[in-house]
Protein backbone atom coordinates (compact mmCIF):
# COMPACT_ATOMS: atom_id res chain seq x y z
CA UNK A 1 0.00 0.00 0.00
CA UNK A 2 1.02 3.22 -1.12
CA UNK A 3 1.60 6.10 1.25
CA UNK A 4 1.75 3.90 4.61
CA UNK A 5 4.25 5.66 7.13
CA UNK A 6 4.91 4.61 10.59
CA UNK A 7 4.11 7.30 13.13
CA UNK A 8 7.09 6.58 15.07
CA UNK A 9 7.58 10.12 16.48
CA UNK A 10 4.41 9.25 18.69
CA UNK A 11 5.86 6.24 20.09
CA UNK A 12 7.88 7.82 22.88
CA UNK A 13 7.01 11.34 23.22
CA UNK A 14 3.19 12.26 24.10
CA UNK A 15 3.37 15.98 23.93
CA UNK A 16 3.76 16.99 19.96
CA UNK A 17 3.29 20.45 18.85
CA UNK A 18 1.73 19.71 16.03
CA UNK A 19 -1.66 20.65 15.24
CA UNK A 20 -4.05 18.20 16.09
CA UNK A 21 -5.58 17.05 12.57
CA UNK A 22 -1.85 17.25 11.33
CA UNK A 23 -1.73 14.33 14.56
CA UNK A 24 -4.61 12.62 13.01
CA UNK A 25 -3.19 12.69 9.63
CA UNK A 26 -0.09 11.21 10.78
CA UNK A 27 -2.11 8.66 12.29
CA UNK A 28 -3.94 8.13 9.59
CA UNK A 29 -1.11 7.41 7.54
CA UNK A 30 -0.33 4.18 8.41
CA UNK A 31 -2.74 1.25 8.10
CA UNK A 32 -1.93 -3.41 8.67
CA UNK A 33 -4.69 -3.50 5.44
CA UNK A 34 -2.91 -3.23 2.90
CA UNK A 35 -0.17 -5.97 4.69
CA UNK A 36 -3.37 -8.13 3.83
CA UNK A 37 -3.28 -7.40 0.06
CA UNK A 38 -0.86 -9.65 -0.91
CA UNK A 39 -0.97 -13.47 -1.42
CA UNK A 40 1.51 -14.70 1.28
CA UNK A 41 -0.56 -13.32 3.31
CA UNK A 42 -3.86 -14.13 2.79
CA UNK A 43 -3.67 -17.13 5.18
CA UNK A 44 -4.06 -14.59 8.32
CA UNK A 45 -6.97 -12.43 7.11
CA UNK A 46 -9.73 -12.58 9.60
CA UNK A 47 -13.60 -13.29 8.83
CA UNK A 48 -15.45 -12.78 12.27
CA UNK A 49 -19.01 -12.64 12.37
CA UNK A 50 -20.65 -10.73 14.98
CA UNK A 51 -24.45 -11.15 13.33
CA UNK A 52 -25.08 -13.16 10.27
CA UNK A 53 -27.68 -13.04 7.68
CA UNK A 54 -30.99 -14.33 8.51
CA UNK A 55 -34.16 -15.85 6.73
CA UNK A 56 -37.33 -16.83 7.96
CA UNK A 57 -40.64 -16.52 6.31
CA UNK A 58 -40.00 -14.62 3.12
CA UNK A 59 -37.88 -11.75 4.88
CA UNK A 60 -33.96 -11.38 5.04
CA UNK A 61 -31.57 -9.49 7.31
CA UNK A 62 -28.22 -8.72 5.84
CA UNK A 63 -25.24 -9.82 9.01
CA UNK A 64 -22.21 -7.61 8.98
CA UNK A 65 -18.49 -9.17 9.47
CA UNK A 66 -15.43 -7.21 10.51
CA UNK A 67 -11.12 -8.15 9.14
CA UNK A 68 -8.60 -6.40 8.69
CA UNK A 69 -8.75 -7.51 5.36
CA UNK A 70 -12.35 -6.48 3.80
CA UNK A 71 -11.61 -4.95 0.39
CA UNK A 72 -9.65 -8.31 -0.03
CA UNK A 73 -12.41 -10.41 0.42
CA UNK A 74 -14.78 -7.75 -1.11
CA UNK A 75 -13.43 -8.03 -4.62
CA UNK A 76 -13.25 -11.56 -4.74
CA UNK A 77 -17.04 -11.87 -3.22
CA UNK A 78 -18.54 -8.73 -4.77
CA UNK A 79 -21.87 -10.06 -4.03
CA UNK A 80 -21.55 -10.74 -0.53
CA UNK A 81 -22.77 -7.10 0.33
CA UNK A 82 -26.16 -8.43 -0.67
CA UNK A 83 -26.20 -10.27 2.65
CA UNK A 84 -23.61 -8.66 4.59
CA UNK A 85 -22.51 -5.21 6.04
CA UNK A 86 -18.58 -5.30 6.02
CA UNK A 87 -16.43 -3.44 9.04
CA UNK A 88 -13.09 -2.63 7.99
CA UNK A 89 -10.41 -2.82 10.39
CA UNK A 90 -7.32 -1.09 10.49
CA UNK A 91 -5.62 -2.81 13.28
CA UNK A 92 -4.45 -0.04 14.54
CA UNK A 93 -5.84 3.30 16.14
CA UNK A 94 -5.78 4.83 12.62
CA UNK A 95 -9.28 4.96 10.20
CA UNK A 96 -8.92 2.72 7.78
CA UNK A 97 -8.84 3.23 4.38
CA UNK A 98 -11.35 0.42 2.66
CA UNK A 99 -12.99 1.19 -0.18
CA UNK A 100 -16.06 -1.20 0.60
CA UNK A 101 -16.54 -1.17 4.33
CA UNK A 102 -20.05 0.18 5.34
CA UNK A 103 -18.42 0.58 9.06
CA UNK A 104 -15.12 1.77 10.28
CA UNK A 105 -13.61 0.74 13.30
CA UNK A 106 -12.22 3.87 15.04
CA UNK A 107 -11.17 3.03 18.43
CA UNK A 108 -13.16 5.26 20.49
CA UNK A 109 -15.62 7.64 20.19
CA UNK A 110 -14.36 10.97 19.03
CA UNK A 111 -16.73 13.59 17.49
CA UNK A 112 -13.93 16.13 16.33
CA UNK A 113 -12.14 13.55 14.70
CA UNK A 114 -14.79 12.05 13.04
CA UNK A 115 -16.10 15.08 11.68
CA UNK A 116 -12.41 16.17 10.75
CA UNK A 117 -12.39 12.99 8.70
CA UNK A 118 -15.20 12.86 7.18
CA UNK A 119 -14.85 16.75 6.03
CA UNK A 120 -11.44 15.83 4.65
CA UNK A 121 -12.98 12.50 3.04
CA UNK A 122 -15.79 13.30 1.49
CA UNK A 123 -16.61 10.15 -0.65
CA UNK A 124 -16.89 8.43 3.06
CA UNK A 125 -18.57 11.11 4.56
CA UNK A 126 -21.83 8.12 4.63
CA UNK A 127 -19.12 5.36 6.71
CA UNK A 128 -20.53 4.48 9.94
CA UNK A 129 -17.79 5.02 12.60
CA UNK A 130 -18.05 2.58 15.58
CA UNK A 131 -15.77 3.27 18.19
CA UNK A 132 -14.98 -0.57 18.40
CA UNK A 133 -11.62 -2.60 17.27
CA UNK A 134 -11.68 -6.46 17.18
CA UNK A 135 -9.86 -5.90 20.98
CA UNK A 136 -13.89 -5.02 21.71
CA UNK A 137 -14.88 -8.59 20.67
CA UNK A 138 -13.03 -10.70 23.49
CA UNK A 139 -15.35 -13.83 24.64
CA UNK A 140 -15.60 -12.28 28.33
CA UNK A 141 -17.28 -15.74 29.06
CA UNK A 142 -13.74 -17.63 28.40
CA UNK A 143 -11.16 -14.83 29.41
CA UNK A 144 -12.80 -14.76 32.55
CA UNK A 145 -11.55 -15.27 36.59
CA UNK A 146 -10.49 -18.37 37.59
CA UNK A 147 -11.78 -20.25 40.32
CA UNK A 148 -9.77 -20.00 43.67
CA UNK A 149 -6.66 -18.79 41.96
CA UNK A 150 -4.17 -16.83 44.05
CA UNK A 151 -2.50 -13.77 43.50
CA UNK A 152 1.19 -14.81 43.15
CA UNK A 153 2.09 -12.29 40.42
CA UNK A 154 2.52 -8.39 41.03
CA UNK A 155 2.65 -8.08 37.20
CA UNK A 156 1.29 -9.73 34.13
CA UNK A 157 2.14 -8.38 30.82
CA UNK A 158 1.39 -9.65 27.22
CA UNK A 159 2.53 -7.76 24.28
CA UNK A 160 5.37 -7.97 21.57
CA UNK A 161 8.54 -6.02 22.31
CA UNK A 162 8.89 -4.44 19.49
CA UNK A 163 9.95 -0.32 20.07
CA UNK A 164 6.23 0.56 20.22
CA UNK A 165 5.50 -1.42 22.94
CA UNK A 166 7.87 0.80 25.33
CA UNK A 167 9.36 -2.43 26.93
CA UNK A 168 12.39 -0.73 28.39
CA UNK A 169 9.97 2.01 30.56
CA UNK A 170 8.74 -1.21 32.53
CA UNK A 171 12.36 -2.09 33.08
CA UNK A 172 12.84 1.29 34.71
CA UNK A 173 9.94 1.08 36.51
CA UNK A 174 10.68 -1.97 38.28
CA UNK A 175 14.11 -0.41 39.31
CA UNK A 176 12.65 2.87 40.34
CA UNK A 177 9.95 0.48 42.29
CA UNK A 178 12.88 -1.49 44.20
CA UNK A 179 14.77 1.86 44.83
CA UNK A 180 11.54 3.52 46.44
CA UNK A 181 9.96 0.92 48.15
CA UNK A 182 12.29 -1.86 48.65
CA UNK A 183 11.02 -4.86 46.73
CA UNK A 184 11.31 -6.31 43.77
CA UNK A 185 8.18 -7.20 41.80
CA UNK A 186 7.67 -10.22 40.85
CA UNK A 187 6.70 -10.00 36.72
CA UNK A 188 5.90 -12.40 34.14
CA UNK A 189 5.80 -11.67 30.50
CA UNK A 190 4.77 -13.36 27.67
CA UNK A 191 5.88 -11.90 24.27
CA UNK A 192 3.23 -13.79 21.90
CA UNK A 193 6.66 -15.25 19.82
CA UNK A 194 7.88 -18.73 19.87
CA UNK A 195 11.27 -17.72 18.46
CA UNK A 196 12.11 -16.44 21.56
CA UNK A 197 14.33 -19.37 23.47
CA UNK A 198 14.78 -19.54 26.95
CA UNK A 199 18.13 -20.92 27.93
CA UNK A 200 18.03 -23.96 31.22
CA UNK A 201 19.94 -21.15 33.11
CA UNK A 202 16.62 -18.80 32.05
CA UNK A 203 18.76 -16.30 30.42
CA UNK A 204 17.11 -15.24 27.21
CA UNK A 205 18.75 -16.34 23.66
CA UNK A 206 16.36 -13.70 21.57
CA UNK A 207 19.17 -14.83 18.12
CA UNK A 208 16.02 -15.88 15.89
CA UNK A 209 13.75 -12.50 16.90
CA UNK A 210 13.43 -9.43 14.42
CA UNK A 211 16.27 -7.04 15.14
CA UNK A 212 13.78 -4.50 16.36
CA UNK A 213 12.91 -6.87 19.26
CA UNK A 214 16.33 -7.92 19.87
CA UNK A 215 17.19 -4.40 20.47
CA UNK A 216 14.55 -4.17 23.31
CA UNK A 217 15.61 -6.41 24.79
CA UNK A 218 19.15 -5.73 24.74
CA UNK A 219 18.16 -2.53 26.35
CA UNK A 220 16.04 -4.01 29.12
CA UNK A 221 19.11 -6.04 29.65
CA UNK A 222 21.63 -2.84 30.25
CA UNK A 223 19.20 -1.73 31.97
CA UNK A 224 18.28 -4.44 34.90
CA UNK A 225 21.57 -6.54 34.34
CA UNK A 226 20.18 -9.88 35.50
CA UNK A 227 17.04 -9.44 33.78
CA UNK A 228 15.98 -13.30 36.04
CA UNK A 229 15.66 -10.73 39.08
CA UNK A 230 13.24 -8.79 37.76
CA UNK A 231 11.01 -10.03 34.68
CA UNK A 232 9.89 -13.38 33.80
CA UNK A 233 10.00 -13.48 30.23
CA UNK A 234 7.94 -16.56 28.40
CA UNK A 235 7.37 -17.12 24.80
CA UNK A 236 3.87 -17.86 24.49
CA UNK A 237 0.99 -19.11 26.79
CA UNK A 238 -1.91 -20.43 25.61
CA UNK A 239 -5.20 -19.18 24.90
CA UNK A 240 -6.91 -21.54 27.18
CA UNK A 241 -4.06 -20.59 30.12
CA UNK A 242 -4.73 -17.06 29.69
CA UNK A 243 -7.29 -16.07 32.24
CA UNK A 244 -5.07 -18.18 35.12
CA UNK A 245 -2.38 -15.46 34.38
CA UNK A 246 -4.41 -12.91 34.43
CA UNK A 247 -6.84 -13.80 37.41
CA UNK A 248 -3.09 -14.47 39.17
CA UNK A 249 -1.84 -10.60 39.01
CA UNK A 250 -2.58 -7.79 41.18
CA UNK A 251 -2.09 -6.01 37.95
CA UNK A 252 -1.72 -5.24 34.32
CA UNK A 253 0.96 -3.02 32.89
CA UNK A 254 0.87 -1.47 29.50
CA UNK A 255 3.75 0.95 28.50
CA UNK A 256 2.62 1.74 25.22
CA UNK A 257 1.64 5.80 23.59
CA UNK A 258 0.14 5.02 20.39
CA UNK A 259 -1.11 1.91 18.92
CA UNK A 260 -4.85 -0.43 18.17
CA UNK A 261 -7.32 -0.31 21.12
CA UNK A 262 -4.98 -3.32 22.90
CA UNK A 263 -6.56 -6.65 23.61
CA UNK A 264 -4.15 -6.95 26.62
CA UNK A 265 -6.40 -4.36 28.43
CA UNK A 266 -9.62 -6.01 27.38
CA UNK A 267 -9.04 -9.06 28.54
CA UNK A 268 -7.37 -7.92 32.20
CA UNK A 269 -10.37 -6.06 32.86
CA UNK A 270 -12.50 -9.11 31.91
CA UNK A 271 -10.27 -11.26 34.36
CA UNK A 272 -10.92 -8.56 36.83
CA UNK A 273 -7.45 -7.43 37.27
CA UNK A 274 -6.47 -3.90 37.68
CA UNK A 275 -4.70 -2.17 34.14
CA UNK A 276 -2.19 0.46 34.69
CA UNK A 277 -1.03 2.32 31.71
CA UNK A 278 -0.29 5.93 30.89
CA UNK A 279 -2.90 8.49 30.53
CA UNK A 280 -1.53 9.56 27.59
CA UNK A 281 -2.03 6.25 25.64
CA UNK A 282 -3.83 6.89 22.33
CA UNK A 283 -4.57 10.52 23.81
CA UNK A 284 -4.37 11.90 20.25
CA UNK A 285 -6.91 8.98 19.07
CA UNK A 286 -9.17 9.28 22.18
CA UNK A 287 -10.16 12.91 22.54
CA UNK A 288 -12.03 12.63 25.49
CA UNK A 289 -12.94 8.65 25.09
CA UNK A 290 -11.79 7.06 28.61
CA UNK A 291 -9.00 4.26 27.99
CA UNK A 292 -10.76 2.54 30.53
CA UNK A 293 -14.10 2.80 32.60
CA UNK A 294 -14.46 4.08 36.17
CA UNK A 295 -13.08 2.25 38.73
CA UNK A 296 -10.56 -0.23 36.55
CA UNK A 297 -7.11 0.71 37.17
CA UNK A 298 -4.63 3.52 37.16
CA UNK A 299 -3.11 6.37 34.99
CA UNK A 300 0.28 6.97 35.28
CA UNK A 301 0.26 10.64 35.09
CA UNK A 302 3.52 11.55 33.28
CA UNK A 303 5.34 9.29 30.79
CA UNK A 304 7.94 8.35 33.73
CA UNK A 305 9.35 5.50 35.04
CA UNK A 306 8.63 6.76 38.52
CA UNK A 307 5.12 7.69 37.33
CA UNK A 308 4.55 4.34 35.92
CA UNK A 309 6.36 3.20 39.44
CA UNK A 310 3.84 5.06 41.94
CA UNK A 311 0.61 3.72 39.55
CA UNK A 312 1.34 0.24 39.77
CA UNK A 313 2.19 0.92 44.05
CA UNK A 314 -1.24 2.23 44.14
CA UNK A 315 -3.12 -0.91 42.45
CA UNK A 316 -0.59 -3.46 44.51
CA UNK A 317 -1.65 -1.81 47.72
CA UNK A 318 -5.24 -1.56 47.35
CA UNK A 319 -6.56 -4.35 45.99
CA UNK A 320 -10.65 -3.33 47.09
CA UNK A 321 -10.28 -0.57 45.37
CA UNK A 322 -10.91 -1.68 41.66
CA UNK A 323 -13.61 -3.86 39.48
CA UNK A 324 -12.72 -4.17 36.37
CA UNK A 325 -14.67 -6.75 35.52
CA UNK A 326 -17.66 -5.33 36.29
CA UNK A 327 -16.97 -1.78 34.91
CA UNK A 328 -16.25 -4.05 31.52
CA UNK A 329 -19.40 -5.90 31.12
CA UNK A 330 -20.87 -2.76 31.88
CA UNK A 331 -19.79 -0.55 29.42
CA UNK A 332 -17.90 -3.37 26.49
CA UNK A 333 -18.25 -7.70 25.97
CA UNK A 334 -20.17 -9.19 23.03
CA UNK A 335 -22.91 -8.33 23.72
CA UNK A 336 -22.71 -4.02 23.78
CA UNK A 337 -20.65 -4.74 21.13
CA UNK A 338 -23.60 -6.29 18.86
CA UNK A 339 -25.70 -3.68 20.30
CA UNK A 340 -23.75 -0.71 19.23
CA UNK A 341 -23.25 -2.87 15.51
CA UNK A 342 -26.97 -2.41 14.90
CA UNK A 343 -27.85 0.64 16.54
CA UNK A 344 -25.64 2.36 14.83
CA UNK A 345 -27.10 1.38 11.63
CA UNK A 346 -30.73 2.60 10.26
CA UNK A 347 -30.67 -0.42 8.33
CA UNK A 348 -31.77 -2.67 11.37
CA UNK A 349 -34.37 0.05 12.54
CA UNK A 350 -36.57 0.01 9.60
CA UNK A 351 -35.68 -3.40 8.68
CA UNK A 352 -35.45 -6.16 11.77
CA UNK A 353 -38.68 -7.28 12.95
CA UNK A 354 -39.53 -6.09 16.36
CA UNK A 355 -36.57 -3.75 16.53
CA UNK A 356 -35.61 -2.08 20.53
CA UNK A 357 -32.52 -0.27 20.71
CA UNK A 358 -30.09 -2.09 22.78
CA UNK A 359 -32.03 -5.12 22.74
CA UNK A 360 -30.49 -7.30 20.20
CA UNK A 361 -30.39 -10.35 22.23
CA UNK A 362 -33.96 -10.43 23.20
CA UNK A 363 -35.77 -10.15 20.10
CA UNK A 364 -37.65 -12.98 19.64
CA UNK A 365 -37.90 -13.04 15.57
CA UNK A 366 -33.95 -12.84 15.40
CA UNK A 367 -33.62 -15.64 18.29
CA UNK A 368 -36.31 -18.22 16.26
CA UNK A 369 -34.56 -16.82 12.67
CA UNK A 370 -31.22 -17.85 14.51
CA UNK A 371 -32.41 -21.13 15.15
CA UNK A 372 -33.72 -21.98 12.06
CA UNK A 373 -30.96 -20.92 10.21
CA UNK A 374 -27.77 -21.99 12.48
CA UNK A 375 -29.69 -24.22 15.31
CA UNK A 376 -28.27 -21.65 17.92
CA UNK A 377 -29.59 -18.86 19.53
CA UNK A 378 -28.54 -15.41 19.47
CA UNK A 379 -26.57 -15.23 22.42
CA UNK A 380 -24.66 -18.67 21.57
CA UNK A 381 -23.95 -17.18 18.39
CA UNK A 382 -22.72 -14.47 19.84
CA UNK A 383 -20.52 -16.12 21.93
CA UNK A 384 -18.68 -18.81 19.55
CA UNK A 385 -20.69 -21.75 20.37
CA UNK A 386 -20.10 -22.51 16.74
CA UNK A 387 -16.63 -21.04 15.93
CA UNK A 388 -16.83 -22.57 12.37
CA UNK A 389 -19.33 -20.06 11.25
CA UNK A 390 -18.67 -17.36 13.40
CA UNK A 391 -14.63 -16.81 13.74
CA UNK A 392 -12.86 -18.08 10.28
CA UNK A 393 -9.18 -17.12 9.01
CA UNK A 394 -7.27 -17.67 6.05
CA UNK A 395 -8.90 -17.00 3.01
CA UNK A 396 -9.42 -20.56 2.13
CA UNK A 397 -11.44 -21.13 4.45
CA UNK A 398 -13.36 -17.73 4.51
CA UNK A 399 -13.72 -19.21 0.65
CA UNK A 400 -15.34 -22.02 2.13
CA UNK A 401 -17.82 -20.36 4.85
CA UNK A 402 -18.92 -17.53 2.30
CA UNK A 403 -20.01 -20.15 -0.24
CA UNK A 404 -22.03 -21.45 2.20
CA UNK A 405 -23.46 -18.31 2.69
CA UNK A 406 -23.90 -18.29 -1.03
CA UNK A 407 -26.05 -21.42 -0.97
CA UNK A 408 -27.74 -21.40 2.19
CA UNK A 409 -29.01 -17.52 0.44
CA UNK A 410 -29.35 -18.40 -2.99
CA UNK A 411 -26.83 -16.41 -4.60
CA UNK A 412 -24.93 -17.38 -7.23
CA UNK A 413 -21.25 -16.84 -7.78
Amino acid sequence: MDNNIWPVEYFHNPNSNKPIEQIWADIDGYTFEGMYENESMSEKIDFVIPFPPLKMKGKTVKGMFFSQGTDTIMEKFPKLKEIFFPIANSMFSSYPRSKHARYYFTCYYNPRREAYFKNTHQDKKDIIMLPLQDADFTNENIIAPTFNTPKTLDIFCVSTVYPVKNVPMIAKALLEYEKKYGRILKVKYAIGSSLLKINEDKTLDYSRLRSDAQHQLKQIEAILGDVRKYIEFVPTISYEQLPKYYTSAKCCVLASLLEGKNRFISEAMACDTPVVVFKDFNKYSRGDYPIFFENSGEYAVEFTPEALCDAIRKVILNPGRYEPRKNYLKYSGRKNFLNLCIDSNPYYKFNLPDYQKGRILDNIWVNEAMQKNYQLSTYDFLYGRNPAIQKIKGMKNITSIIEFFYSRFGIKK
